[in-house]
């Protein structure tokens, strides 16, 4: 009994920490699109989180860790809520609207906290980003497999090498973007380039 007692008072604790570090994204998401990221102050992001700066510092270790968040929720969402809706498709309009999701994504995001963390890439490089082990790219490169299986897409190139590729191509659509203020229609382009590229592999 004691040790379900002690069981159930960690995983009560480990959720209650997972809820204090998404108050702290979210208030911190919040502020930097008021403020932009390079102005917005740690200690008021925990005031308005009713928090410690040690509280801050532990869940998020530094300022940076509010663009990782963002990368762990967009993750979250592709592995959770975006592929397991797609994955069943093997025709070439499903692996589009994955695009046309990644494109939509950025634009809930916006585009001053988009090119924020293209410029905190540029200046702090991590392999995180780029690995295809990430919710968003395994998704797309699952999907491109699958449609590689169904005999829909060419094998001349492996799933990864292809799905890198697109990758590019989304990530230089989104930088486009960022650079027009947001001032043209990200999934819209995303989609017609896409398919154009995704033509040069059908069978």
């Amino acid at each position: 009994m004691e040790q379900e007692s002690t069981v159930a008072h960690e995983i009560s604790r480990k959720e209650q920490a997972e809820q204090t570090k998404e108050k702290l994204l979210s208030i911190s998401l919040k502020l930097v699109r008021e403020q932009g990221y390079d102005q917005v102050k740690i200690a008021d992001i925990c005031a308005q989180a009713g928090v410690s700066t040690g509280a801050f510092y532990h869940h998020l270790k530094s300022k940076a860790g509010i663009l990782s968040g963002v990368y762990a929720r967009c993750d979250a969402y592709f592995e959770d809520i975006v592929y397991p809706l797609l994955k069943g498709r093997c025709d070439m309009q499903g692996l589009l609207e994955y695009v046309d999701y990644q494109m939509v994504y950025c634009i809930d995001l916006g585009y001053p906290l988009c090119a924020q963390i293209y410029r905190a890439q540029l200046m702090e490089p991590t392999d995180f980003v780029l690995s295809h082990k990430r919710g968003l790219p395994a998704g797309l490169i699952g999907m491109i497999g699958n449609l590689q299986k169904g005999e829909v897409l060419s094998t001349e190139k492996s799933a990864e090498e292809i799905g890198e590729e697109l990758l590019l191509i989304c990530r230089g659509i989104v930088y486009y973007w960022c650079q027009k203020h947001g001032q043209c229609d990200i999934k819209k382009l995303g989609r017609e380039i896409a398919n154009r590229y995704l033509r040069s592999y059908a069978l």
